[in-house]
């Protein structure tokens, strides 16, 4: 499709334009013109299927399908004739044949595509009989069910899942009449369970287990509101009834993600609904927490807090702020520890991610804030992505490196695990946990050496020669004996980055990783400046919901206060901290150490909307509002600031986070000055305007390789942590619908090292660390190699960060443990 080149044709009379390229069905849609259809969508490519779409081309007898028919210059179309009518009604009709008349127990009831055409199109009676069928319905996979019956076998379901999300979990099987949709063998569906294919479903064919017989569409009302989990900032459209959400799903063409979602945007939006939620304010008392009146509560907390400061001064109160609270909460609390406590000790879990990698890529272009570009990935030619895995943190963003590589575009994956990206890549690389950087640097050391850069550009760049220099001891001997990779896998690595058009770097920079440092962000930035290369082609995303907000609200350390590091892991730098919406015991490393610190507190405050770990050991427990019980902001990692509004009731006695403390602060006698949400949405317009930096100094900062745990004979295998597509930090755990499909933690082992433990599929594992052990169950999988095995980081009961340690000097957190049988 050339947008350069426009084309005319006549549709129905009217005269339209088109680019050259497009099929009849685009041009016409275009141009707001109707052609019925059912097997088209946008995203795939055309099929020609179900042959509603056909239309009449003058000087031709026979018909065409307008979907898989490019339009031509000088066209004439006709969409509505006598003949077309004729066509569409016997096709409407044989569809109508094998397909159960059962529409008042159907969820797809008043939304359904084939009930929409049968009356505008379809015949007042059928001249064919056939048996109907009468296959059983599938309800025994987690969240989707099947209905064959109601399939039309327009093959929609098959195609999103193979051509766009990269997996082919279900497939047209059989023969003749016989033929329906299904996994292999007809065996129970064990997918991503992503949903796409719900929402591609013309009929009832594929539903959504959560919504079954919940309600009827014309009793709902519609809303459309920003996911709450990933930093994508999907664009739901949520359905409520009787002020309940039953429903999520995307709108084809709306927001960033253009209607498609993954699971936890789709499914896990009732964890809102969970018992675990924190309804009234709490104290402790004799050693356990009761329930108090806000009043009270407030009262306390203003006290506590006076107390310790004018004992040992406003330096001793820090808190951690929530990469998943509004822009508004975040802005209030540090407005209100700067301006009400006087302490700059402010921080989040992002420290742990994306506060390096934002760090690494201000040193390399100069600019405190580098947002991603969601199409970055479908505008090049050549994409490297290391040790990231993508579709886990940001699914959705992660669909437009598949479609950039079905589209033609180089996808080359340097990673120690077999992820969905490395599936659908142009090469994998399996490089040994946590030498990523070194395969960056190597990849420099070949262009440098055969001189496939700008010289006389690259060598104005401050710190070439220290580049140089640094990488001298990078040669393909060494790179190669570290990452495990072939030394003319390397050789080839660099030319073809170094040959291609426009190029893409993608490193992801999550809490829950430990194969990447700030060392692997700025190795990537000195690849992509040593080609002369903008800074947007090195992509580094915000990992939740606003990530990126929070940072740009100001909850980090300003002027000198104290970080996370110094707050959890340096015994006694603060006697009191207040934590909002993050639970520091189950994300943070070192578990056993952080809860620790925490015990031994003057005054922990927790505001949260579960009681989690964290809140169970407070002093007080403040109940805040889910994002859908406020109205707020959240930024994406795209940089864009988004509306999401409020859409339930409040649950028990919680309260908007930023009202708590305009509240608070009003008990201790100071005004925030910022009475209501468009007040404070004011003052963080001014702070992100007033703090941009526009002006790209590039650098270049060699990046060392410095491993801060190596395996021994005690522990002799690598533990790799990360996310897993189906949940989002900790937080998504509470959702019933996720958690029934992935309801525990557990440990990737690779069959080979299973064997020789003795590790069986299902069995417990002890896995022991330098600071811990905990028991996981055994999944054997070749997605790792030998000498490494993998698990989440999600589920608090496993404790899997009690192994795990923080790194804050930019020291690759490997980490070295041993496993066997228990």
């Amino acid at each position: 499709m050339s947008k350069d080149i426009i084309i005319e044709l006549t549709i129905n009379g009217k005269n339209i334009k088109a680019e050259q390229g497009m099929t009849i069905l685009q041009a016409a849609q275009k141009n707001g013109i109707y052609i019925p259809n059912m097997c088209y969508d946008r995203r795939l490519k055309p099929y020609g299927g179900c042959r509603l779409c056909v239309v009449e081309l003058e000087g031709q007898k026979r018909l065409f399908a307008a979907c898989s028919t490019p339009a031509e210059d000088g066209m004439i179309v006709h969409t509505e004739t006598p003949k077309l009518a004729k066509a569409r009604k016997t096709v409407i009709e044989l569809l109508l044949v094998h397909h159960p008349l059962d529409c008042p127990i159907c969820d797809k009831a008043g939304e359904c595509d084939l009930q929409d055409l049968a009356f505008k199109y379809g015949p007042s009676h059928s001249r064919f009989v056939a048996e109907r069928k009468h296959d059983p319905e599938r309800v025994d996979a987690p969240i989707v069910e099947r209905n064959p019956n109601r399939c039309i076998l327009c093959g929609k379901c098959v195609r999103v899942c193979a051509e766009h999300q990269g997996v082919g979990a279900i497939n047209l099987i059989g023969r003749g009449f016989k033929t329906k949709v299904s996994p292999a063998f007809e065996e129970t569906l064990n997918c991503e369970f992503c949903g796409q294919c719900i929402d591609a479903c013309p009929v009832g064919a594929l539903g959504a287990k959560p919504y079954r017989f919940r309600s009827r569409v014309w009793y709902m009302d519609e809303y459309e509101a920003i996911c709450p989990y990933c930093g994508c900032g999907c664009t739901t459209n949520l359905s409520l009834r009787e002020g309940r959400i039953i429903r999520a799903r995307g709108k084809d063409g709306i927001g960033i993600n253009e209607g498609n979602l993954c699971g936890r945007g789709r499914f896990g939006f009732d964890y809102i609904y969970s018992e675990n939620r924190i309804t009234a304010p709490m104290i402790k008392k004799d050693g356990k927490l009761v329930p108090v009146s806000w009043e009270e509560a407030l009262s306390y907390v203003a006290k506590r807090l006076e107390d310790i400061k004018e004992k040992y001064g406003p330096s001793a109160i820090g808190a951690i702020g929530s990469q998943r609270c509004t822009m508004e909460d975040n802005y209030m609390l540090q407005k209100f520890m700067r301006e009400v406590v006087g302490a700059d000790n402010i921080d989040s879990a992002a420290r742990f991610g994306y506060a390096k990698a934002q760090k690494a890529l201000e040193k390399a272009f100069g600019v405190d804030f580098l947002p991603i570009k969601w199409k970055a990935p479908l505008n090049a030619d050549f994409m490297l992505v290391v040790e990231s895995d993508i579709t886990s943190t940001l699914p959705v963003w992660g669909l437009n490196f598949i479609k950039a590589k079905n589209d033609g575009a180089t996808l080359v994956v340097a990673d120690v695990k077999e992820t969905k990206l490395a599936r659908n890549s142009t090469q994998w690389l399996r490089i040994k946990p946590g030498s990523g950087t070194v395969l960056l640097n190597g990849m420099m050391k070949v262009i440098i050496d055969e001189g496939l850069y700008d010289k006389d550009k690259a060598s104005a760049v401050p710190n070439f020669k220290a580049l140089t220099d640094g990488l001298k001891e990078f040669t393909l001997k060494a790179v190669s004996n570290i990452t495990g990779i072939s030394e003319d896998a390397i050789i080839s690595l660099g030319r073809s980055y170094a040959s291609s058009g426009k190029r893409l770097i993608a490193l992801t920079s999550n809490i829950s990783e430990n194969t990447k440092s700030m060392n692997t962000i700025l190795a990537a930035a000195n690849l992509a400046i040593l080609m002369g290369d903008d800074p947007d082609t090195v992509q580094a995303p915000a990992e939740f919901s606003n990530t990126a907000g929070m940072w740009m609200s100001g909850v980090r350390p300003l002027s000198g206060g104290k970080d996370v590091y110094d707050m959890l892991y340096e015994p006694g730098a603060v006697k009191a901290l207040y934590i909002m919406g993050e639970n520091p015991i189950v994300t943070f490393q070192d578990a056993a150490r952080v809860e620790k610190t925490l015990k031994g507190l003057e005054l922990l405050i927790v505001q949260d909307i579960f009681m989690k770990e964290a809140a169970r050991i407070a002093d007080v427990v403040l109940p805040a509002c889910s994002w859908a019980e406020k109205e707020g902001t959240f930024m994406a990692a795209t940089g864009n600031i988004q509306k999401t509004p409020k859409l339930v009731a409040e649950t028990g006695q919680s309260v908007p986070d930023w009202k708590i403390f305009r509240n608070l602060a009003r008990v201790m006698n100071k005004d925030l000055g910022l009475k209501d949400i468009t007040a404070i949405r004011a003052a963080i317009a001014d702070m992100i305007v007033s703090g941009e930096t526009k002006d790209i100094r590039l650098s270049f900062n060699p990046a060392s390789y410095e491993v801060m745990e190596t395996i021994s004979e005690e522990y002799p295998m690598f533990l790799v942590t990360s996310n897993i597509l189906q949940h989002s930090g900790a937080l998504s755990v509470l959702s019933k619908n996720l958690d029934s499909v992935v309801s525990d933690a557990y440990l990737q082992v690779n069959t080979m090292d299973a064997k020789k433990h003795g590790i069986h599929d299902d069995s417990f594992v002890k896995v022991k660390s330098k600071r811990g052990e905990v028991y996981l169950k055994a999944m054997l999988s070749d997605e790792v190699p030998e000498g490494t095995v993998f698990a989440p980081l999600h589920f608090a009961h496993a404790k899997v960060n009690a192994l795990t340690y923080p790194s804050s000097n930019g020291g690759l957190p490997l980490v070295a443990v041993s496993i066997e049988a228990a």
